[in-house]
């Protein structure tokens, strides 16, 4: 009992005017002022002006989870009016520009507002790499150059890994000409080349589902409208596909089924905490976005299943799935196997 003592005769020594409804924090502050009223009165209106401009950005926030892109570009603007220095609210807008309004100019212009707020943003320099890679088309130098900065600063930062991995994961396909079919036909300098943008990619993706439950972003992860764990988990089954599909091809069985066996792995995890079909194609309709969808998933591993011996049965079943939640390349692959 006596640690509360003090505190007990400071609140009873306040003046009964004021006593009644004060913020106990602000109470403390204010018992060292020699205007205690009026320290009070100032520091209540701060506290609910901030508390007003805090509730603007999460309105924006709000309103960008559900594709109100107008609403949360509104709602962030004038958190921004009232808070220019805010690097969050820089980055929150860059976000409503770059996937909402397709403005990817404004888009970079609040990811350099926020890196001159603070120039060791990690995540501010990983999503210019992102947009500039993405949407503005950018060099791949460049791009890498963005994405150092950022990896450099916060190497284990889950949201920077998956942009990472994003990049490195599309360059494996730019290197091969833009898919990797036909490897036979591919010269050797650029199988081994896109093998190991592959492998960056997998490593980054790893990083990021490693590391998820340690870094909070609210605003990072807003733009994964079925979760970060999900869909980094399903596109870990993808890039694990396209290394089996190249250790195949170089004939290194243990590598090759290794990554066969993950992707299977990857797969099923990502089907046990897939949303529905209909949640995810009603966000897709709502977002305007390509999201991956149950039907995609079952038709990947059904895939999968095709190149394993004694897994036909394995595969026609994933096909047919698919096939039942849509998905056209699953019914012509089920029609070709005469599942």
């Amino acid at each position: 009992m006596k640690r509360f003592l003090l505190p007990l005769l400071t609140a009873l020594a306040l003046p009964i005017a004021v006593n009644a409804n004060i913020d106990p924090k602000v109470a403390e502050i204010c018992m060292k002022a020699t205007d205690f009223e009026g320290c009070v009165k100032s520091m209540s209106v701060k506290k609910r002006k901030d508390s007003y401009n805090k509730s603007e950005f999460d309105d924006a926030l709000v309103f960008f989870k559900e594709g109100s892109s107008l609403r949360a570009i509104k709602s962030i603007n004038s958190y921004l009016k009232k808070n220019p220095n805010s690097k969050e609210g820089f980055i929150l807008s860059a976000l409503i520009n770059a996937y909402d309004l397709g403005k990817f100019d404004e888009a970079i212009r609040d990811i350099d507002n926020a890196i001159d707020i603070d120039k060791d943003y990690a995540y501010a320099h990983a999503l210019k790499a992102d947009i500039f890679y993405w949407d503005l088309d950018g060099s791949l130098a460049k791009t890498l150059k963005y994405l150092g900065k950022g990896m450099n600063l916060s190497p284990e930062d889950p949201f920077i890994n998956f942009i990472a991995g994003d990049i490195q994961y599309d360059n494996g396909f730019v290197i091969l000409g833009g898919d990797t079919n036909d490897l036979s036909k591919k010269s050797k300098n650029k199988k081994e080349l896109s093998l190991q943008s592959f492998e960056d990619a997998k490593k980054s993706f790893e990083k990021t589902l490693a590391n998820i439950e340690t870094y909070k972003n609210q605003s990072a992860e807003s733009i994964f409208p079925l979760g970060v764990t999900y869909t980094t988990t399903a596109i870990l089954g993808d890039t694990k596909f396209e290394l089996f599909l190249l250790y195949r091809d170089k004939k290194d069985k243990i590598s090759e089924k290794k990554y066969q066996n993950e992707a299977i792995e990857h797969y099923t995890k990502a089907i046990s905490i897939a949303p529905s079909q209909e949640e995810a194609e009603r966000i897709e309709l709502d977002r305007d976005v390509d999201l991956i969808t149950p039907a995609d998933l079952y038709m990947a591993r059904g895939n999968v299943y095709s190149w394993m011996k004694n897994k036909r049965k394995n595969a026609c079943d994933d096909w047919k799935t698919s096939k039942k939640l849509g998905n056209k390349d699953a019914r012509d692959s089920f029609r070709e196997w005469r599942c």
